[in-house]
């Protein structure tokens, strides 16, 4: 078979405490004529952040609740790399072209893939949509469809997607017995499969990027970084930068400084890459003329604890949107309390309850009078933040996420739930 992911070992208990007792018997009672069977998750190497987190949450409590659950990846060797991120770009909408060559490339991918599958699984879910190939590919080399029940789940808005890509992808998805959407606005009329499902995203809150700092920790890590804890900060963390413009949150935090001088900006990013680090030695340039901007990556050894601590400290946090799939981040903030002033995308017009959850604005100077409006406010702020809490502790959390995937094995596998004992 392909590379085995590792993951950590922890059990749906300890949720207990964040989402009480009823919601993980709950669990316990859906899982319990899904024991032992055969679950595998197929993602690639360059997955994304969140389906990357989703994962590492969800398939160790899989298995804590009796299910033979894996993550595997699939191989994408260097002459298919081009192939893989240009597919990824076409299918989120960008302007490129999908000639009939990286087609044909596509289609090789998938037959030496599907050499590697020599093992059989009551259900294969496939996060990785270059990977939609793989059934037909195994059809032909079989000549039989393969054994299990075989889910695409697509993490991404499809709505935009070069033709020729969707096209590609979509009459090989149709080979799948269920599509998965993240969110309903990301189905397009003519999505595939004969079933369509949507199951939203979950945070996992007790993820190495949600967990809580201590007052000591959180001053220590943000001042080593040069963020000076006895004044206000505007934050933009992780993924939130807009490809089609990296610099709009220095127009905004421009704006919103002219009458808040003692607000800093601190932007951290942990994506990696030779692009990347010139993106971000033009920020920090651009940040330098403006003044008072921190502008932060993995480079500067910022991880989940500097995450968590900045997401804590911050008074507003801004989140340009990342509109062309899921966003964890979006979620994180929101979980832990903090006001967000947020771009639209599908994703965030998902999420967000408008002057409840969280405030949309798209320009910068739309996103500039939020930000002034939550800063001469801190009861406005707390006001939001608490309501986002509770709006992803309602709708958004891994046990939620863990529900409807259980729901769905049980109905593809025609499975009857275990009935709950009434409490006397």
């Amino acid at each position: 078979m392909f590379g085995s992911v590792a993951t950590s070992t922890h059990s749906i208990d300890d949720y207990i405490p964040i989402v009480g007792e009823d919601v993980v018997t709950a669990l316990r009672a859906l899982a319990e004529p899904l024991r032992g069977i055969r679950v595998l998750h197929l993602s690639s190497p360059g997955a994304s952040g969140a389906v990357r987190n989703l994962l590492q949450s969800s398939v160790p409590l899989l298995a804590d609740l009796g299910i033979e659950a894996q993550w595997q990846q699939v191989r994408v060797s260097s002459e298919f790399l081009d192939m893989d991120h240009h597919l990824r770009l076409a299918l989120s909408g960008y302007a490129v072209e999908w000639p009939a060559s990286l087609a044909n490339d596509w289609w090789t991918f998938n037959q030496a893939n599907a050499e590697l599958f020599d093992e059989e699984f009551d259900i294969v879910v496939v996060h990785h949509t270059g990977s939609v190939g793989l059934h037909a590919a195994l059809t032909q080399s079989a000549g039989h469809r393969p054994a299990g029940m075989w889910l695409w789940d697509s993490h991404r808005d499809y709505r935009t997607s070069h033709p020729e890509a969707w096209s590609l992808i979509r009459r090989h998805a149709d080979d799948f017995d269920v599509s998965i959407y993240d969110y309903k606005r990301f189905i397009r009329p003519d999505a595939p499969t004969r079933r369509t499902v949507v199951i939203p995203p979950g945070v996992d809150p007790l993820g190495p990027r949600c967990r809580e700092v201590s007052e000591e920790v959180r001053e220590t890590v943000l001042a080593q970084r040069g963020v000076d804890v006895t004044r206000p900060v505007m934050a933009q963390i992780v993924l939130s930068t807009r490809d089609d413009d990296p610099a709009r949150v220095l127009e905004t935090y421009e704006m919103v400084k002219r009458q808040q001088p003692d607000l800093q900006l601190v932007i951290a990013d942990l994506l990696s890459g030779p692009a990347q680090g010139e993106a971000i030695e033009a920020l920090r340039a651009h940040g330098r003329e403006i003044g008072d901007v921190i502008v932060l990556s993995e480079m500067d050894g910022v991880g989940n604890v500097e995450i968590c601590a900045l997401r804590d400290q911050a008074a507003v946090l801004l989140h340009q949107g990342f509109p062309r799939g899921i966003s964890i981040e979006l979620l994180e903030e929101m979980w832990q309390s903090r006001p967000v002033v947020s771009g639209k995308s599908s994703v965030a017009e998902s999420v967000l309850t408008p002057d409840r959850t969280g405030i949309l604005a798209d320009t910068p100077a739309e996103q500039a009078a939020a930000v002034l409006r939550l800063l001469e406010s801190p009861a406005l702020g707390r006001r939001i933040g608490a309501a986002a809490h509770r709006h992803i502790a309602q709708h958004y959390l891994v046990t939620r996420y863990l529900a409807d995937y259980l729901k769905l094995f049980a109905q593809v596998l025609h499975k009857t739930p275990a009935r709950r004992a009434t409490k006397r």
